[in-house]
């Protein structure tokens, strides 16, 4: 008997005379009403765009054939030999064919319903407690943009710009508010995500709603694309033809088109939006809008003005004039603070300029002489009664204007107010401490810029690392700005197939050329570097006199950084804009410490560079070296946690690269090769270090090197081995104090306050920190971070591994295929004898399978020059090819390395391929000297044709979907254009993006699909935001971003990624539920302080101390929240004190941008400043120590409380809840971390005390004085 024949799992339906404009969702959802009636769930669409035919693939073949059988379409005879079918489906009015694919069912589709099938079926778990969302859609009736006032102290809106609307919706979709209405040639698209809504009125007379934004709508030209397009938009409005309206052409605008008026001209202020509705159902949809929570919203009747009112562009037009005519009487850093609270959107115009008449009617000296040039960190000159500080600090405190906010907070005689308390506070000078602090730390306070698709926002000053510029003219940093470009919320503009960004590139062009005016200065662009390109930054510079009267521009700073004549590639760009901006960049790049080879009477040599035999190749590319007297010179003059670095990266003059030290080489002497010289230069007197190899750096793996390794035959256990080490470490970190305790340590996170410490002397009290929702917060943070690092981007540590810079064999003791490498002992991880033992080696980024090689590593006898360097691995000079440029097409001017010794890994991996070789590429040339526009031009074009991410993207999803992985021939393409694209900043050669068209790839492994979003609400809890249901009807207005279709990966990448389940570790192990109730934290080590210092020393007088540590807590609260504003990423939104304490930016996706990464180094080491500051000002010493230096000797006793008093005094007022009110100021926050600061300080200091108690001889001691830190109150 036969065995019965089994259906095929899956089955996939051709479908032809598919209306055009329809889209894979747009034809699911025309299709959804015939599959709800055939019950079938399981289904996806595949729809070219502006092609009539589709595909249909269901997961079971029964469902399949059960569409078939009913809308299949029914052969007819045929008619003049053609073959004739009918149509049993209709889409839009127009008739639909359906019959089977011939080309049968894609695995990768059935794989892709599978995992759609399972998630539906096994929910998570909020999504099941998950609100149904109710899109509201109203018609909309009017549209204006304006501004709130007070006349006569009653709050009233006043339109500044009105758009007449004949036809046009206001859609509340999922993530954002879409206001189109019709204009000629198309339509106008606002996209207003919710999160940029602070606060939305809705009123009855008109039925309208008032939307107070933080910024700008996302601004859209929807274009018919022809006549026909035209036609057939004007026939779907009749009803004459089917189908929905589908744009041909989607335009970015810079501003909304207006028929007299340029809105562009006040979209920066005018924030205010009032949308007339009608209304027909009103009320019922703005409680379905209710149920959403999707914004605050509360019911109010806003009176508009109707006439007698100022204008917001009249009002600008009126306080530039006036910003002109002080220009010559105000500070310059006092007026940029001034437009700053009028450019984005503080104040109104006509209220800053009564301020600014009363500031130049109040100076307390009646000379009209011009303002001398000049710039002070503190604020302005002391003839005038504010600085700029004070006016800067009006941000955290000026509301929203808007229903039952009070009148008063918009006047001038207020605000004058809180600039005077304001500066009364400032001019206590504990700040100034701090400012050198930064000075001894090589940084300087410079303006920053943002540049967005519809208006230019001032920000700062902000703490920067000098760089060759700022040196050179370290009297006139203010005539300098960092400028960044990137969209309205301070993100990276990002590419996007679908629409036209031409319209905003052509307003960055316009910037860059033109410049921008800046309280009286003209700023023009200066140049930018290599980093600062990818970062989309660049610098601006504003005309002065040096100090030798010298007239400074561009035209005479750039030729004192080199000689850039011959240059004409606009990509020697780097070697012009990059010898003329990463070489001109060169001299932008950052730079903390610049050390002086005049003074120490350098030995400069030039030594020629090693090659290959045939001269092809180039070992020492981008490497000198330094002989031991000069390195110890140099190292005198770094930080103390520098001191035994042996590799340095540096610049000096026209080159860039590394210097190892040489014991052979005699005297103050450097070593410089033609690889490293990118320019002539006459500026040679510093050496400018970037970087040291003073230890080795934790080797963490990533995605591209998973994949290669298992390409390479690793065994999938060994990497489950790492991350299930790493996972169960993670997962412990809250169980016990000290997992917490060496967690907080490794991570250094608040190292300078000693956080780790501080738990850990909590505990030892018998407290625990989570009884304290801060300390929490803080600590659930940084491990969330971790795991989710983890998960989403496979970031695995690896214990026998290690990241060092890479140097060259000076000494040609190393063979052809072998390594020496040296590091120190970190974090108690044994590192062993690297001898004759083989060894993994790559660089980041490895997209091709021989970016990763084995190599044998030796150590030289003892006594070998080589055995003095440390920190670094050591690459051979012999060989047809150096290893470096076979690793990712590395080099040796400040390249890391990352290497593996676990002999598991390196045994495991049982195949090595070749190395890439591609073709170098010319750089691009234009046929004459690079000149200023041709370097802006192409700063530009970075921006818009960078694709150096979808190239990543694409290849880590090609090589998950092909058997053969990264081996793959579309992998090996991919590769190729990678390095393309990482060198299109060199060369000035993009990518030929038309090879993308046949490495396509519909769909993505699940380890790529988005994290679910995080938030940190109130401040302290962090919080996963609900998964949102599947919607029942599909709307492609939900679609915020490219909507892509996943499915089980069964490779490495993908098995690691299901290993881990984030919201069950968070609240299984990382959110622990602990018992508050009761006495605070705070309370319970008050009285634990208190009783230690009763018990040992009678009563501590820490009133006395009240005044001043309120001072000092008013003092540091300012910094932390300058801190707030200066680190976020939005040029108004602030991030949180949480993000501050731990130096790390929060992402809610948990994957930080690289701004944030970038951001997020520099915010921790501002708030190392902070901290060391505070600290000096509550224990009373020299910020120049550390706080494990400070000891009895070092405190001060010339005031009239001690350290131990005016600590305890310090907790008392850090624990007290300051008055400000959170509803009303847009960036305040009563900030927690001033106790914590205070609470270790007190603890350090009763320790101090009591180590001396000990010390001493009892009563004798005390008799003669008492103890440091301790008055003596028995009298």
């Amino acid at each position: 008997m036969s065995r019965p024949q089994q259906h095929p799992i899956g089955f996939a339906v051709f479908l032809s005379n598919v209306p055009l404009d329809l889209t894979d969702q747009s034809l699911k959802t025309q299709l959804s009403p015939f599959l709800d009636n055939l019950g079938i769930k399981d289904c996806v669409c595949d729809k070219p765009r502006n092609k009539s035919f589709a595909t249909v693939t269901f997961l079971h073949w029964k469902e399949g054939q059960k569409f078939l059988n009913k809308h299949g379409e029914q052969p007819l005879p045929p008619v003049g030999g053609k073959p004739k079918s009918r149509s049993h489906l209709s889409l839009l009015r127009k008739p639909v064919y359906c019959r089977e694919s011939d080309k049968g069912v894609d695995p990768v589709v059935l794989r892709v319903l599978e995992l759609n099938a399972e998630e539906r079926e096994h929910p998570v778990q909020d999504t099941e407690n998950a609100k149904d969302h109710k899109t509201v859609v109203f018609e909309t009736r009017g549209l204006s943009c304006g501004h709130y006032d007070y006349p006569k102290e009653t709050l009233t809106y006043v339109p500044d710009i009105q758009w007449t609307i004949s036809s046009g919706i206001a859609k509340f979709a999922r993530k954002d508010l879409i206001i189109s209405f019709d204009q000629q040639g198309g339509q106008i698209r606002l996209e207003i995500p919710y999160r940029n809504i602070h606060q939305v009125v809705s009123s009855d007379r008109p039925t309208s709603l008032f939307l107070t934004l933080w910024e700008p709508p996302r601004i859209f030209h929807l274009g018919y694309g022809g006549a026909d397009g035209a036609l057939d938009y004007l026939l779907g409005k009749l009803s004459v033809a089917p189908g929905p309206f589908r744009p041909k052409e989607k335009v970015r605008l810079s501003s909304i088109p207006h028929s007299t008026v340029d809105h562009g001209q006040v979209i920066g202020q005018s924030l205010i939006y009032h949308i007339t509705l009608s209304p027909q159902e009103f009320a019922s949809k703005m409680e379905r809008l209710k149920e959403n929570e999707n914004f605050d919203s509360l019911r109010y009747r806003v009176p508009i003005a109707a006439f007698g009112c100022a204008y917001m562009e009249e009002q600008l037009a009126v306080f530039k004039s006036a910003l002109s005519n002080c220009a010559r009487t105000l500070p310059f850093d006092l007026l940029y603070q001034f437009q700053a609270l009028v450019q984005n959107g503080y104040l109104q115009p006509l209220t800053v300029q009564t301020l600014l008449v009363r500031l130049q009617q109040s100076k307390s000296y009646h000379d009209p002489k011009q303002v001398q040039d000049g710039q002070n960190e503190l604020g302005t000159f002391a003839a005038f009664p504010i600085s700029a500080l004070a006016v800067k600090k009006l941000i955290s405190q000026i509301p929203f204007p808007g229903p039952y906010v009070d009148a008063n907070m918009f006047t001038a005689d207020d605000t004058w107010a809180l600039l005077e308390k304001n500066e009364k506070e400032i001019h206590q000078g504990l700040t100034s401490v701090l400012f050198s602090q930064r000075a001894r730390q090589n940084l300087t306070m410079v303006y920053k810029v943002q540049v967005t698709p519809t208006r230019i926002m001032y920000m700062g000053p902000e703490p920067e690392a000098k760089n060759r510029i700022l040196r050179k003219f370290s009297r006139h940093t203010g005539y300098f700005a960092r400028v960044q470009f990137c969209e309205e919320d301070g993100q990276d503009l990002y590419f996007n197939p679908k629409v036209s960004l031409q319209t905003i590139y052509q307003r960055f062009k316009k910037i860059l050329s033109d410049g921008f005016s800046i309280a009286g200065r003209l700023y023009k662009f200066l140049g930018f570097s290599h980093s600062s390109l990818r970062a989309h930054a660049v610098w601006f510079m504003a005309g002065f006199i040096d100090d030798d009267q010298q007239l400074r521009s561009y035209a005479t700073v750039i030729p004192e950084l080199g000689n850039f004549k011959g240059i004409r590639s606009p990509a020697r760009w780097y070697v012009f804009v990059f010898v003329g901006a990463a070489r001109i960049g060169q001299a932008f790049s950052e730079t903390p410490v610049a050390v002086n080879l005049v003074e120490l009477e350098t030995n400069i040599c030039e030594v020629p560079d090693i090659k290959s035999k045939d001269g092809s190749r180039v070992f020492s590319d981008g490497v000198g070296t330094i002989s031991s007297d000069l390195l110890e010179a140099v190292r005198d003059r770094l930080p103390p946690k520098w001191k035994r670095a042996t590799c340095l990266q540096i610049r000096w003059a026209g080159g860039k690269g590394m210097l190892s030290l040489d014991v052979t080489l005699k005297g103050n002497t450097m070593c410089v090769r033609d690889s490293m010289v990118k320019f002539v230069s006459q500026d040679t007197q510093n050496l400018e270090i970037c970087d040291i190899a003073n230890k080795p750096i934790p080797l963490v793996l990533n995605r591209q090197m998973i994949k290669i390794l298992e390409d390479m035959g690793l065994p999938h256990f060994w990497f489950f081995k790492a991350q299930n080490r790493e996972l169960n470490r993670l997962r412990k970190i809250t169980a016990s104090t000290n997992n917490t305790v060496l967690f907080l340590k490794r991570r250094k996170i608040a190292e300078q306050m000693g956080f780790h410490q501080f738990i850990r002397r909590l505990s030892n009290l018998g407290l625990d920190y989570r009884k304290d929702a801060f300390l929490c917060s803080v600590v659930e943070a940084v491990v969330l971070r971790e795991v989710r690092l983890l998960k989403h981007k496979s970031r695995i540590p690896i214990e026998q591994g290690v990241t060092l810079f890479g140097v060259m064999d000076e000494f040609g003791y190393l063979g052809d295929e072998e390594v020496f490498i040296t590091c120190d002992n970190q974090d108690e991880t044994q590192i062993p004898t690297f001898h004759d033992r083989l060894v993994i080696i790559t660089r980041s980024p490895a997209l091709h399978p021989g970016d990763i090689q084995i190599r044998r590593a030796i150590v030289p006898p003892y006594g070998h020059p080589l055995r003095s360097l440390s920190n670094c691995i050591v690459f051979s000079q012999k060989g047809s090819r150096d290893l470096p440029s076979q690793l990712s097409g590395g080099d040796l001017d400040g390249d890391i390395y990352n290497i593996i010794w676990d002999p598991i890994a390196v045994d495991g991996c049982k195949l090595e391929f070749e190395p890439a070789d591609y073709p170098r590429v010319s750089p691009l040339n234009i046929g004459r000297d690079v000149r200023a526009e041709d370097m802006t031009d192409f700063f530009v074009d970075f921006m818009a044709t960078d694709q150096l991410g979808l190239i990543a993207t694409r290849h880590i999803i090609l090589a998950d979907l092909h058997e053969a992985g990264t081996i793959h021939d579309k992998c090996k393409l991919l590769a190729e254009m990678h390095s393309t694209a990482v060198d299109y900043s060199k060369t000035g050669i993009p990518v030929d993006m038309s090879k993308m068209a046949s490495l396509r790839a519909k769909y993505r492994p699940d380890f790529m699909a988005p994290a679910p979003p995080t938030n940190i609400v109130d401040k302290t809890e962090i919080q996963f935001e609900a998964s949102l249901p599947p919607a029942a009807d599909e709307d492609e207005d939900d679609d915020v971003g490219p909507k892509h279709m996943f499915y089980p990966s069964d490779k490495i990448l993908g098995k690691l990624y299901r290993a881990i389940d984030e919201k069950q570790i968070w609240r299984d192990d990382i959110h622990v539920v602990v018992n508050r109730f009761g006495p605070s934290l705070w309370d319970e080590l008050i009285v634990n302080i208190t009783g230690k210092c009763q018990e040992l020393f009678g009563e501590i007088h820490w009133q006395r101390a009240k005044d001043e540590a309120s001072s000092i807590r008013q003092a540091y609260d300012d910094q932390i929240w300058t801190a707030t504003l200066d680190y976020s990423d939005h040029s108004t939104k602030a991030i949180t004190e949480v993000e501050v304490f731990t130096g790390t930016i929060f992402n809610k996706s948990g994957i930080q941008t690289r701004r944030q990464r970038d951001k997020s180094t520099q915010l921790k080491d501002e708030f190392d400043r902070i901290t060391k500051w505070v600290e000096g000002l509550i224990r009373k010493y020299d910020t120049a120590l550390s706080h494990d230096d400070c000891d009895e000797e070092s405190v001060s006793h010339d005031t009239e409380s001690t350290p131990l008093e005016l600590s305890i005094a310090c907790l008392h007022v850090g624990v007290t809840r300051g008055n400000r009110d959170k509803h009303d100021k847009r960036n305040a926050n009563d900030f927690e971390s001033f106790k914590i600061i205070a609470a270790h300080c007190a603890l350090r200091e009763l320790e101090l005390a009591t180590k001396q108690r000990d010390i001493a001889e009892g009563a004798a001691i005390l008799g003669s004085g008492g103890f440091p830190g301790v008055k003596n109150r028995r009298n």
